[in-house]
């Protein structure tokens, strides 16, 4: 069987990282959505995967290139033009043949375990359309409600629900469909949901159910949650003997390290959490628990970095405090620099889109998300829920510089300075 994974969309929903990024390519415990769906395709003994691309295409094909390093094959199909999952599963049908299902995944959503390997089996037993069919989502989003029969078949979907949960099952993003499919989509004007509809209205649509977590990633704060549900299944540490801890460490927890990881003298690191290749992390540092820090970051004396994701190649300056927050690559952060994540009053924090109305996030801690290459200078603090885009720069907070000094008249006492204005 084949497997076509849809990556094309941009999402404007998770800028500041979607601008510079196809959202699969998202880090999310030290691997990009991406990775770790196309490792469980090829663990669930699929070996030919073709993805369906458009936004920054190249960040993908350079990365993966071929699949020879998953030990899969990855071809590729551009999508010209974003005209939905109908028109992108049809540009599909001359990979898949002469093949009478094959495995459709949407390329933004997340399940921890092998979903795929799930589906298989369930297909293996009936040979019919077969959907993962989720249970409890993490994410706080709108999503296809589905009801079952007694016999598990798939009796209803609800398409756009009026509210959060109908019923107690949605859609978890993956598919086995048949080879009709195409033919289907080509007289109905590409319509995917329609051909769903059909399935179910013919009684052939099985549900798969998967109960382990899952997570549509849609919104920033996505992130942080995702990146928790990878790493609570985490139960052995991984430290390569590369990696060098200093004297007066102290870890504890699962922790997941890359090669020349450096951790100085006074740092408590407390698992899970991740630090990848060639981090730095110096005296008297805090990292606690679902962190996960990219490779080539640099992180300060004395800064404490607090379930937030970085996805690296970024330099947190001394002093700092760093929670409930995601930094995109390349990201400078001055000494001194709290992302402030909670509201005193204990409200609601409620996140700001450069571009829309605020958003209520209904969680009580989150900080900020300052989007790759952006620098923030030393002293600032950051509001709750704020998202900085890409290439910002912000200078340095000072008090006294030289041209407050050039207009003031500085009168020198022992032991004391004054100035007048």
């Amino acid at each position: 069987m084949k497997a076509l994974v849809l990556a094309a969309a941009k999402s404007k929903k998770l800028s500041p990282f979607s601008d510079t990024r196809p959202k699969s390519m998202i880090t999310i415990s030290g691997r990009p959505i991406l990775e770790t769906i196309l490792n469980q395709i090829g663990d669930s003994g699929i070996k030919e995967v073709w993805l369906v691309v458009n936004h920054q295409k190249d960040i993908i094909q350079d990365y993966f290139k071929y699949g020879k390093s998953l030990g899969i094959k990855i071809d590729y199909i551009y999508q010209e033009e974003e005209k939905g999952i109908g028109h992108a599963v049809s540009l599909c049908e001359d990979v898949i043949g002469d093949d009478s299902h094959f495995m459709l995944i949407y390329g933004d959503a997340l399940m921890s375990g092998n979903p795929f390997s799930h589906l298989l089996s369930r297909f293996s037993r009936s040979s019919s359309n077969s959907l993962a069919t989720i249970s409890h989502p993490l994410s706080d989003g709108f999503y296809g409600n589905i009801y079952l029969s007694h016999d598990m078949k798939i009796s209803k979907l609800v398409e756009r629900p009026e509210s959060k949960r109908l019923s107690n099952y949605i859609f978890g993003g993956s598919f086995i469909l048949e080879q009709g499919c195409f033919e289907f989509l080509k007289s109905n004007n590409h319509d995917m949901v329609a051909f769903y509809h059909h399935l179910i209205d013919q009684k052939s649509m099985d549900a798969c159910l998967w109960e382990d977590s899952w997570i549509d990633i849609s919104r920033p704060w996505h992130i942080l949650a995702a990146n928790q549900m990878m790493m609570n299944p985490w139960n052995t540490s991984i430290i390569p003997e590369t990696v060098i801890i200093d004297q007066n460490v102290n870890i504890k927890g699962v922790v997941h390290f890359g090669e020349n990881v450096h951790v100085s003298s006074g740092t408590t690191i407390v698992g899970p959490c991740y630090i990848g290749n060639n981090v730095y992390i110096g005296n008297n540092a805090l990292i606690r628990k679902n962190s996960s820090i990219g490779p080539n970051c640099k992180i300060g004396y004395g800064t404490e970095i607090k379930n937030a994701v970085l996805f690296g190649n970024s330099n947190v300056g001394r002093l700092s405090f760093i929670g409930d927050s995601v930094l995109g690559e390349n990201v400078q952060l001055g000494s001194n620099t709290v992302t402030v994540n909670y509201n005193t009053l204990g409200e609601a924090i409620f996140y700001n889109p450069l571009d829309g109305k605020a958003i209520d996030t209904k969680l009580e801690k989150l900080g900020a998300f300052i989007g790759d290459n952006s620098i923030v200078g030393t002293g600032h603090r950051i509001a709750p829920g704020t998202p900085l885009p890409p290439g910002t720069t912000i200078p340095d907070w000072v008090s006294i510089s030289h041209s407050t000094l050039s207009k003031a008249e500085i009168v020198q006492k022992p032991g004391k300075l004054y100035t007048h204005q």
